[in-house]
């Protein structure tokens, strides 16, 4: 549980998952037709970045610069 916790003291993903939530709340405030299965994948994706850690975006950022063939 402590490992999870010390992440959120990585700020790129931080914020990343705080503009996601930022952006999701906006969207169910302000968009008329709002689609619920949005807001929840952001509410998702938010959780997900806020608590992981920064290697991550090392970790694709590196796999996509290496990766020439665009071959997953």
């Amino acid at each position: 549980m402590m490992e999870k916790l010390k992440n959120i003291k990585q700020w790129k993903t931080t914020l990343i998952g705080v503009i996601c939530y930022l952006v999701g709340f906006y969207y169910l405030l302000e968009v008329d037709n709002h689609n619920l299965w949005v807001f929840g994948m952001l509410l998702i994706f938010a959780t997900l970045m806020l608590f992981s850690a920064d290697s991550l975006i090392g970790s694709l950022t590196k796999f996509l610069k290496n990766n020439e063939d665009k071959k997953l």
